[in-house]
């Protein structure tokens, strides 16, 4: 996918959809199960996300499938925002979501010298990433760039951005090895 289409993907639209009004049906429930079904199911949709994201079967990614998949994810932000279910605190039920908004906000931007200055400290604004999970993301993205256009070598912003992609991988991968060390 070259670039995202401009709007969230059906499918995730439709499970949204269900959710919504399996959730408008659970009105006459106890507060807590309603709201313990609610988070399982956010909890359950952000985890099968980020999975489908570093799925081994998925060998590469481009920018735009990156994009189409922020806005998926924007779509299950609103959702939780929306309050399903009454009685959740503040923004608690977005918080199901941070760790792929995170990711992709870092790739979305494209942040890398903030995330690898900040990295361990408990400020960080991308403290939910794991170096582990961005490098295998990132790999997917550089096999993207190499196969798509067998030109971009001679053009100097992608030989630039191919640069900066590889110094990116190995500051993650000694970042892995130092965190597989100490483990």
């Amino acid at each position: 996918m070259p670039e995202s289409d401009g709007q969230a993907s059906g499918y995730l639209m439709d499970l949204i959809n269900f959710l919504r009004s399996t959730f408008q049906v659970f009105t006459h429930l106890p507060g807590k199960v309603a709201q313990t079904a609610c988070m399982s199911a956010c909890k359950h949709l952000s985890t099968s996300l980020m999975q489908m994201l570093l799925d081994s079967e998925l060998k590469q990614i481009s920018m735009g499938a990156v994009q189409q998949f922020n806005l998926d994810v924007i779509q299950c932000e609103l959702f939780a925002s929306s309050e399903p279910v009454p009685g959740f605190q503040g923004d608690t039920l977005q918080l199901a979501f941070i760790d792929l908004r995170q990711l992709l906000d870092l790739f979305m931007v494209w942040d890398w010298s903030t995330y690898l200055a900040d990295y361990g400290q408990p400020t960080s604004k991308y403290l939910r990433v794991n170096p582990s999970t961005a490098l295998a993301l990132l790999e997917k993205m550089k096999d993207t760039s190499k196969k798509n256009n067998i030109f971009s070598q001679f053009r100097k912003n992608d030989r630039d951005k191919q640069k900066l992609i590889e110094t990116v991988v190995k500051q993650l991968r000694s970042l892995v090895n130092g965190m597989s060390q100490h483990s």
